[in-house]
């Protein structure tokens, strides 16, 4: 088991399931990784691997290098085949997602190399498999994705709305993990914790009483 598989399943434990809708997957994002693994460049390239190995998928949120998730590929399929039965996202699944590790896809090669209709791509859209990138190009999706990224960035504005009234912005990490986040900021204040460190949004100093959290200015 490399270090970002445990890092990975780590994050995933801290996923509140039950505030989610039945069989959405556990989301980490990816640089929360770099939260836990020192170096950036290994994390990539463990990651990397758990992608060539089928074990994860990763999905691009936004315009931001900090809005790639990852999830399981495992709970990602069973929660897209719980919610449907159709042949469209079957094939989807198992001719396309099966075979490639790319996060987005153009019209040319789901038509041409993978024989789609426009009328399937219209399908695998509705069902929030595909979001538009640009004309004629579409980033994989996460169907139901939208309530996560809105809980996420509600959640990391409280943790640094919280640093910010603190003395010099800063505060140990004990001491910011014993403290509760308003109930609106659903993942928890350890899931923030790592999302903010590896956005690079606050610096964690190692001292003797702990990690001191500080905000990055």
């Amino acid at each position: 088991v490399c270090e970002a598989q445990t890092a990975f399943q780590m994050l995933c434990s801290l996923f509140p399931n039950e505030k989610f809708p039945p069989g959405f997957p556990p989301v980490v994002m990816k640089h929360q990784l770099y939260a836990i693994i020192p170096s950036r460049t290994d994390a990539d390239r463990m990651l990397n691997a758990m992608q060539e190995q089928g074990e994860v998928r990763l999905f691009k949120l936004g315009p931001q290098e900090t809005d790639i998730a990852v999830t399981s590929k495992a709970d990602f399929f069973a929660y897209v085949r719980q919610d449907s039965k159709s042949t469209t996202v079957e094939d989807f699944l198992t001719r396309v997602l099966s075979t490639t590790t790319q996060m987005s896809f153009s019209k040319e090669y789901l038509v041409r190399e993978q024989g789609f209709q426009e009328a399937q791509i219209s399908e695998l859209v509705q069902h929030g498999l595909l979001a538009l990138r640009d004309i004629g190009r579409w980033w994989l999706g996460l169907p139901g994705v939208g309530a996560f990224v809105k809980i996420l960035l509600h959640g990391r504005k409280t943790l640094l709305q919280t640093l910010r009234r603190c003395k010099y912005r800063e505060l140990l990490r004990s001491d910011l993990e014993s403290r509760k986040l308003p109930r609106s900021a659903k993942l928890g204040m350890s899931y923030h914790i790592y999302d903010a460190i590896g956005a690079d949004l606050i610096t964690c100093v190692k001292t003797t009483s702990g990690d001191l959290l500080r905000i990055r200015e």
